[in-house]
């Protein structure tokens, strides 16, 4: 397959002016490990300098939810499109993610933060994150698309909540593509504690720190990694060593890191009103 022709591309959906520039520089670095593909933006957002874009599709009536992606995905262009939320970052090439939909539908990761919402679905069928998905566009995912969506709307009503992912998860169960679950190396959730086997982490996912930084950083070893966003994952709460020495060092851990969390809590508000950082 040649995966510089229009049959395989990128999408975006960015509503809002925040995401619009978030989805510009996620682009910037699909350009640079695969610069022969296209990218399509869906965004309600007038007037779009960004060069980066083969192509702008307008959202008329954005409701800047989760929800603004299902139809774009529904409507792609591509035989083989590659969905990427804002907040991604490509470290390298992944044309192998369009050439798995040779055998499936849909691939996409395990979301590695799984609430027990109530679902109808089995506990261990769980949910998939829904910001990198790679899917071939058919009869059968387009069909998908509309019962995500209408179960999706059907959650908003019954929960006034926006999360998407309950619904993917409740779809994807009744539906009959074939499903392929993707390791972490191509979602890495740079927000929670995550894990990563040898080799090279391909995407990143998160907000909060340079992405660059974070990819010279994680891809400096090619061993066995795990990640911590924050240094409260290292108190109890989050962390146990399973070996029986480790259980001291947990200790000793959350005995340091424990005052320093309640300390940041509490100035947490002041920090926001004096130096305007977002919640």
């Amino acid at each position: 397959m040649n995966f510089g022709e229009p049959s395989c591309g990128v999408l975006y959906v960015a509503t809002g002016r925040r995401h619009l520039v978030e989805a510009a520089r996620s682009a910037e670095s699909v350009r640079k490990h695969m610069p022969r593909l296209p990218i399509l933006l869906y965004t309600d957002q007038t007037n779009v300098k960004f060069q980066v874009f083969t192509e702008i599709r307008k959202i008329d009536q954005p409701q800047y939810s989760f929800g603004d992606k299902i139809l774009p995905l529904k409507e792609t262009p591509f035989e083989r499109t590659l969905f990427l939320d804002t907040d991604t970052h490509l470290c390298a090439p992944v044309h192998d993610l369009f050439e798995i939909l040779d055998r499936f539908d849909l691939a996409a990761s395990h979301a590695p933060y799984r609430p027990a919402r109530p679902s109808s679905t089995p506990s261990c069928f769980c949910e998939l994150n829904s910001g990198v998905i790679a899917y071939r566009r058919n009869t059968e995912t387009i069909c998908f698309f509309d019962e995500w969506m209408q179960l999706y709307q059907d959650f908003v009503v019954a929960t006034n909540s926006t999360p998407d992912q309950p619904a993917l998860r409740q779809a994807l169960y009744e539906s009959s593509i074939r499903i392929y679950i993707l390791p972490p190396e191509y979602n890495l959730r740079t927000v929670m504690p995550g894990f990563s086997g040898r080799g090279t982490v391909k995407i990143l996912h998160g907000r909060g720190l340079p992405m660059q930084h974070l990819e010279n950083w994680i891809n400096g070893s090619q061993n066995i990694r795990v990640f911590l966003s924050s240094p409260r994952q290292l108190t109890r709460n989050h962390l146990e060593i399973l070996s029986p020495k480790g259980r001291y060092i947990t200790a000793v851990l959350t005995a340091f890191i424990q005052p320093w969390i309640k300390a940041e809590s509490i100035l947490r508000p002041w920090k926001r009103r004096f130096f305007k950082t977002e919640p």
